[in-house]
């Protein structure tokens, strides 16, 4: 079996204490089906909503354009499905249901959900009432596109360039002008990024309705629609908060996106001035360690990193010298290492790069730190942690942590 077939048996297991999910006996399966309809994907993956498709689900067979898959149907659970080519994708979510989904993806990267389960309507209905919101904003951007009004005329005269010019000195030197100005804010008009702006706050509407939509109707599909506003990044966090506090973690509290929902909301803490998330973790040993009895009345820097992370790699190498030199000062390092299947690359790194400080392994998300710590699928994160635990530095470079040493300890 799968993977993805042990996190649905799983998955089902804990939805039989949600009401109305129980099972029925008997097994139950939603069976998924799918064409790519022209789009040139090289391969199809599921996943369930809100994990690391790099390192969870399953890759669907994909043969004349066409695929099948089976869940077990917990009736609780939402999935991502994407149709991928190289960096880019299209991607659809549809609940878990006993039944059939059918998965349209188009060329113009949209995928439809074609499917009468109960839920998986539901969604799609309160979908379509909130997408009003956002359809003027879209339309005002789109008319400006149209109209030749997007682009500042000095960015579109560099673009224009850079489309007839094959030197690669002078494209070199088109595209850094273009990065200046996009830093600048002199890439678009003022009105496109007027329209810009409106779409953001459009959409910002469209999560809240839907947030709202979950506190009236307490159910699976409003569950989705808590976690889907906190994934985007515009969420009202504050009514996200109170939707879980106070409904969904009493009712639903064993659903795959309650607790998703409340590693995220932790995450939200994790800000300069915040404080950090507490946890307890294995070593290599095996032994347990808690971060707060570590790094008790220290300054600490908290190094959250993976093997396969070779920008996180070399930020905690350029640590090394920082830690021997303030480590008697006061100062202290606690890594944590996120690995899936087995900690041999983790002890290979270790090794390699020479760390001298304790590193703790979160395998295969088992406490959902990244979520937690606000860092979501990024590979890692480090965070400076003063004495009275309350957060200094956010991804500090070795420079800036010592910066700060000299000024705490």
């Amino acid at each position: 079996m799968s993977r993805l077939g042990f996190l649905a048996i799983a998955a089902m297991m804990a939805a039989a204490s949600l009401p109305g999910m129980a099972q029925q006996g008997g097994k139950k399966v939603c069976v998924v089906t799918g064409e790519l309809n022209g789009y040139p994907a090289s391969l199809v993956n599921i996943v369930r909503y809100g994990e690391d498709g790099r390192y969870y689900g399953d890759t669907i067979p994909v043969r004349d354009g066409r695929f099948r898959y089976e869940l077990e149907a917990d009736g609780s659970t939402v999935y991502d499905i994407t149709a991928s080519k190289g960096g880019n994708g299209i991607f659809a979510h549809f609940f878990a249901e006993e039944g059939a989904v059918h998965i349209k993806f188009h060329p113009d990267s949209v995928a439809d959900v074609i499917t009468s389960t109960p839920l998986n309507s539901e969604m799609r209905r309160v979908k379509a009432a909130t997408d009003t919101i956002t359809k003027n904003a879209f339309g005002w951007r789109d008319a400006l596109e149209r109209a030749g009004r997007d682009y500042a005329e000095p960015a579109r005269r560099l673009l224009e360039l850079r489309q007839c010019t094959k030197d690669r000195d002078s494209i070199k030197a088109i595209e850094a002008g273009m990065r200046r100005m996009f830093d600048e804010g002199r890439v678009y008009t003022p009105e496109f990024e007027a329209a810009e702006k409106a779409i953001g706050e459009a959409f910002r509407r469209e999560y809240k309705a839907r947030c709202r939509y979950a506190v009236e109707h307490p159910g699976p599909v409003g569950l989705y629609f808590l976690q889907d506003a906190a994934a985007s990044g515009l969420a009202d966090t504050a009514l996200v908060r109170r939707a879980v506090e106070e409904i969904y973690a009493k009712k639903y509290p064993a659903a795959y996106a309650t607790r998703w929902l409340q590693g995220w909301l932790a995450g939200c803490n994790t800000r300069v001035g915040g404080r950090y998330f507490d946890f307890t973790a294995p070593d290599l040993g095996g032994a347990g360690h808690t971060l707060s009895a570590e790094i008790e009345g220290r300054v600490a820097l908290i190094d959250l990193w993976g093997n396969w992370c070779g920008s996180c790699r070399s930020h905690s190498m350029a640590l090394i010298p920082v830690y021997n030199k303030y480590k008697d000062r006061g100062f202290t390092v606690v890594g944590v290492a996120r690995e899936f299947r087995d900690s041999h690359a983790m002890k290979k790194a270790i090794e390699r790069d020479g760390y001298p400080w304790l590193n703790l392994i979160e395998l295969n998300d088992r406490l959902g730190l990244w979520v937690k710590y606000g860092v979501g699928n990024a590979g890692g994160a480090r965070f400076l942690v003063g004495r009275d635990g309350r957060i200094l530095a956010i991804n500090p470079d070795a420079a800036q942590v010592e910066a700060i040493l000299e000024k705490e300890l």
